[in-house]
């Protein structure tokens, strides 16, 4: 992890070095007596965008790839355990953000699913305080992390036409849409979006990690998917050995990662769960054999290079990394 901070600190420094420069320039307008309101105006508004600027990764997959796991082992294995939920049955319901604003405190932010009934976008419910549940977070204490990181996969049962109301696809015959229970119910997440302000060394350096649900999620909300995703820097896309490239993953790399990054340009592809390949009747080179295949397999249907591709455990990581 420390090897990591420094790296991304280059990210940090260049604010740094930007805004000095654009400090220096606005003393020496007014020093030559060249200055006017319009420039100065640009100029403070560039100053704080750099004040503002962050690098976002976005870790996108379908559900039970192993996302949320993958994000434990990168940037939580420090702290003995998972902190985002990742269990079976228990994974992020709704777009989660883990980020450090500058002035933030550390606390959990949650916009409730309901906002959806209105035309509201989310970059204007942003501003709006009083439209979110915000609960105060105690990093000192690992438990308490883990139970405030836990409502992220909070969810409801609701009617199917409430469902719809709220933008939400039910089919019983469709894979990618919500299915009714018995009693015509379906579950869907309790939160539209949720905010994590929490003083990691990372997020405190200007990373944002943006921690997405499934495909069907992510459909009834296109601010995600038209401006989110496509405005990352960086898309970490999640397959699970197990299950190789389902019709349902690939949905979700045409709509959402691959489009509109040409070349593929900031993409990352995870071949999770490899560890399920392990056998003990098998010797590691035939195991070693079958990865490799499935990584070239994974990279032929989605037309990356090999080289794009990254097979690896991240449920083994964290337990190696704790």
């Amino acid at each position: 992890m420390s090897s990591l901070i420094h790296d991304f600190s280059f990210h940090d420094s260049w604010r740094e070095r930007s805004a000095a420069a654009v400090e220096r320039l606005r003393f020496w307008l007014v020093s030559n007596d060249v200055d006017d309101a319009r420039t100065d105006l640009r100029l403070a508004h560039l100053l704080e965008r750099l004040a503002e600027e962050r690098m976002t990764v976005a870790f996108v997959a379908e559900f039970s790839r192993g996302k949320s796991e993958l994000i434990n082992a990168i940037f939580f294995a420090d702290l003995g355990g998972r902190l985002l939920p990742s269990s079976a049955g228990r994974t992020t319901m709704c777009p989660t953000e883990l980020c450090w604003p500058h002035g933030a405190h550390p606390e959990i932010r949650l916009l409730p699913i309901q906002s959806r009934a209105t035309e509201e976008t989310l970059s204007v419910l942003r501003a709006q305080k009083e439209r979110w549940l915000i609960e105060p977070l105690d990093p000192s204490s690992s438990e308490r992390l883990v139970e405030a990181f836990a409502r992220v996969s909070e969810t409801l049962r609701v009617t199917q036409e409430e469902a719809e109301e709220l933008g939400f696809r039910v089919d019983a015959h469709d894979d990618s849409a919500l299915k009714p229970d018995a009693d015509g119910k379906v579950e869907i997440s309790r939160w539209r979006h949720a905010i994590i302000h929490f003083p990691h060394p990372l997020l405190q350096k200007g990373l944002v990690v943006l921690d997405t649900p499934g495909l069907n999620a992510m459909g009834v909300e296109p601010e995600l998917t038209l401006t989110t995703l496509p405005n990352a820097h960086a898309v970490v896309f999640v397959l699970a050995a197990d299950t190789g490239v389902t019709r349902s993953d690939l949905a979700v790399w045409k709509e959402c990662v691959s489009v509109g990054r040409g070349s593929g340009r900031g993409q990352m592809i995870v071949l999770n769960k490899i560890d399920g390949l392990w056998d003990g009747l098998r010797d590691e080179p035939s195991v070693d054999a079958e990865i490799a295949k499935q990584t070239v397999s994974v990279a032929q249907m989605l037309d990356v290079t090999a080289g794009n591709v990254y097979p690896l455990s991240a449920q083994k990581a964290l337990v190696g990394r704790v």
